[in-house]
């Protein structure tokens, strides 16, 4: 039980069973302490000289001859201290320097790598990659996306991402064609905000996963964007948090959905 406390504190095993040989022996002379822990003579004096550093070993004198003895093991609760400091002190380095860091990895990372689809095709794909990445996914519906998709195709996207875990989270326009099923919301892993249908009348749908924004634009040439951007995806995540923030705190709020369907 000591020499696991005393391996805990930083000891190497070769301290550890010269500090508690010495605890135990009494004052030895470097030769015995070596042959009673097999190791060669240099390599003695190695360990017993860092034992001496930490404050666990003395040297003395007796008959003329050098020996070695072991402190008061109280001399262990500086040793616990001091690795209580050093820990303290790296933890204030690395909060002092991270913010240097991370503007550094963010100028290394900020390089946007920017794709464009064209055609409903090449949209159900990215959408499809969307949902592949496993990660939250925060969007800003637009009501023209089953108009041009159609319903099968935004269906097999939506249960895609409950095959593959995916949790997502919708500002949503009460309109007629929406749906109301706190149930069914559940199983999909779709939570709901709801903004009124006025609000946000565009053809667009803007939507973020991890570092990667997509903006869906339907119309006659159905497109989408997809920008991989860790700085740009956090803008928007921030964004789309406020307004998700701002559309709930309005005392009007608790009123919605109105124009929506309900279902059993």
């Amino acid at each position: 039980m000591k020499q696991s406390i005393l391996k805990e504190i930083g000891l190497s095993d070769h301290q550890v069973a010269a500090y508690t040989h010495l605890l135990g022996s009494g004052p030895t002379p470097p030769p015995v302490l070596a042959k009673k822990l097999k190791l060669t003579r240099s390599n003695a004096y190695k360990v017993l000289d860092q034992l001496i550093d930490m404050g666990l070993v003395s040297r003395i004198d007796i008959n003329k001859k050098l020996h070695y003895k072991a402190e008061d093991p109280i001399a262990l609760a500086s040793l616990v201290a001091d690795e209580r400091n050093r820990v303290r002190l790296l933890e204030s380095n690395v909060k002092a320097a991270l913010s240097e860091l991370r503007q550094t990895y963010q100028k290394s990372s900020s390089a946007s790598e920017v794709q464009n689809f064209q055609g409903a095709e090449a949209v159900k794909s990215l959408y499809k990659h969307q949902a592949g990445l496993k990660s939250p996914i925060y969007l800003i519906k637009s009501r023209s996306d089953i108009p041009f998709m159609g319903y099968e195709t935004m269906d097999q996207i939506r249960k895609l991402s409950v095959k593959l875990g995916t949790q997502r989270y919708g500002i949503v326009p009460d309109a007629p064609e929406a749906a109301v099923d706190p149930e069914i919301d559940k199983q999909v892993n779709l939570t709901k905000t709801w903004i009124p249908s006025e609000s946000y009348t565009a053809p667009v749908e803007w939507t973020i996963s991890g570092d990667e924004l997509m903006i869906m634009v339907f119309g006659d040439n159905i497109s989408g964007i997809r920008i991989k951007n860790s700085i740009v995806a956090d803008a928007f995540k921030q964004l789309w948090q406020a307004l998700d923030k701002n559309l709930r705190a309005n005392p009007d709020y608790k009123k919605l959905p109105q124009k929506a369907k309900r279902e059993a």
